[in-house]
């Protein structure tokens, strides 16, 4: 994001909330959001008052937002964090505009593309019988919207090429100019090299995206994250798998 098999990407989009359980409580906890996909997010709380399971009610201040936004999560996944716990939560259905609303004002504060947020990565064979039974009227619909959609890019994964005469692998970094639209430079940090924000940049392609090769030794998994401008951090969208750091966020990770 182990491989990756959410149907939406994750982006690291740091929030204050306040939350409680949709039946008793009526005392609001604290917490911070991680990350954020189309169908939830995950988020961390010394806080333990909720359950697996259950609907909670959210109001996630969202900055130059006038008031909080509220939404009604389930709790899907809970698990330990230090001295802290973390939490997955998957949006209730709710009004479609609310859900928008909410989505638009996120991708605004985390300069994300609002076409990769709702970007799904599922291959067509994988669709449910309801999915791919659509009525005419439906298609043509849809065919009609998405001439007026801006076209959503083609995922670029890391690529990795292994040696035969060594224990090495060529490993291809891609951070997509959707990542990054107005970026002057892109340098890779990670364990390989040591977590130096300067030591290793990126390398901008004719069509914007950004890219470097790195040799790193085999048998061994390596975490890393994009620094955009020396200020802004982003995860690779297709990481082998994500790992929490002590920065309220997660790393991505690279298995060769």
């Amino acid at each position: 994001m182990l491989n990756d098999k959410r149907r939406f990407m994750r982006f690291g989009v740091p929030l204050v909330l306040e939350f409680k359980p949709t039946q008793g409580s009526s005392e609001y906890s604290w917490g911070l959001t991680r990350n954020f996909s189309y169908e939830g997010f995950c988020f961390e709380s010394q806080s333990m008052d909720f359950e697996l399971r259950k609907d909670l009610e959210f109001k996630l201040n969202i900055p130059r937002s006038y008031t909080p936004v509220s939404v009604i999560g389930n709790v899907v996944w809970i698990k330990q964090h230090e001295d802290n716990c973390l939490a997955g939560v998957k949006f209730k259905e709710t009004d479609k505009k609310v859900k928008s609303n909410l989505l638009e004002k996120i991708c605004d504060y985390g300069n994300v593309s609002f076409d990769m947020f709702v970007y799904d990565k599922r291959p067509e064979s994988v669709m449910t019988e309801k999915e791919t039974k659509k009525s005419p009227a439906k298609v043509r619909k849809e065919q009609k919207q998405a001439k007026k959609s801006p076209k959503v890019p083609d995922i670029i994964t890391i690529k990795k090429q292994y040696l035969k005469s060594r224990p090495v692998c060529n490993v291809t970094f891609r951070l997509p100019k959707e990542a990054a639209p107005e970026a002057q430079g892109v340098t890779i940090v990670g364990e390989f090299n040591n977590w130096n924000t300067t030591e290793t940049p990126l390398k901008r392609t004719e069509n914007g995206d950004f890219t470097i090769t790195l040799e790193l030794p085999c048998n061994a998994e390596y975490r890393f994250r994009y620094l955009i401008d020396g200020t802004r951090w982003e995860n690779d969208w297709c990481a082998d798998r994500y790992i929490p750091n002590n920065f309220g966020c997660d790393d991505s990770v690279v298995v060769v």
